[in-house]
């Protein structure tokens, strides 16, 4: 069986370093980007079983960079390792389905756990799918009055009124 690859998406290249260091020696192979526009071409070029992520990023902030990785995976296991402490961070995080959410620094048994149940119950991306849309903020609002997490609260509203959604993968 081959190894997992992970890619560590993280500006601080000691910080990178002591990520591949865990994880190789975890048993994990690894590969480094210090940009999101770097991660993104890693990514879209070689694929990743798992990706690590790092929030504050130059140029490109990491939920941009979430946002164009989910747009190539849905279903790819991703764990976020960063000090940002926002809300709506978060909450773009939670909406675009990261696995774990760790704060800096990160304690390396926590870190290679997360990574165990990230990868040890794969999704396909049949089961998710990446939907951006423009909703009225009186909409948003009834949505998030029934659950603060979006899809939750859209698949509640669906189940409530007898609507089967279906999510479908698109392939590029």
């Amino acid at each position: 069986m081959s190894k997992h690859r992970i890619l560590v998406i993280e500006d601080q290249e000691d910080l990178a370093e002591l990520y591949q260091s865990s994880l190789e020696k975890a048993g994990y192979e690894v590969t480094n980007a210090y940009t999101g526009e770097e991660g993104v071409a890693e990514f879209e070029a070689n694929g990743a079983d798992a990706v690590l992520l790092d929030m504050t990023l130059p140029e490109m902030h990491g939920t941009k960079v979430l946002e164009e990785i989910r747009n190539l995976s849905a279903s790819v296991p991703v764990v976020v390792v960063t000090g940002e402490t926002l809300a709506e961070s978060r909450n773009v995080c939670n909406r675009l389905g990261v696995q774990e959410y760790l704060s800096k620094p990160p304690d390396y048994d926590d870190l290679l756990k997360a990574f165990e149940r990230a990868l040890s119950n794969p999704t396909t991306d049949e089961q998710y799918m990446v939907v951006t849309m423009r909703l009225p903020v009186h909409v948003l609002q009834i949505l998030t009055d029934v659950d603060p997490n979006l899809e939750r609260a859209i698949t509640r509203v669906c189940d409530e009124c007898g609507v089967h959604v279906k999510a479908m993968s698109a392939k590029r």
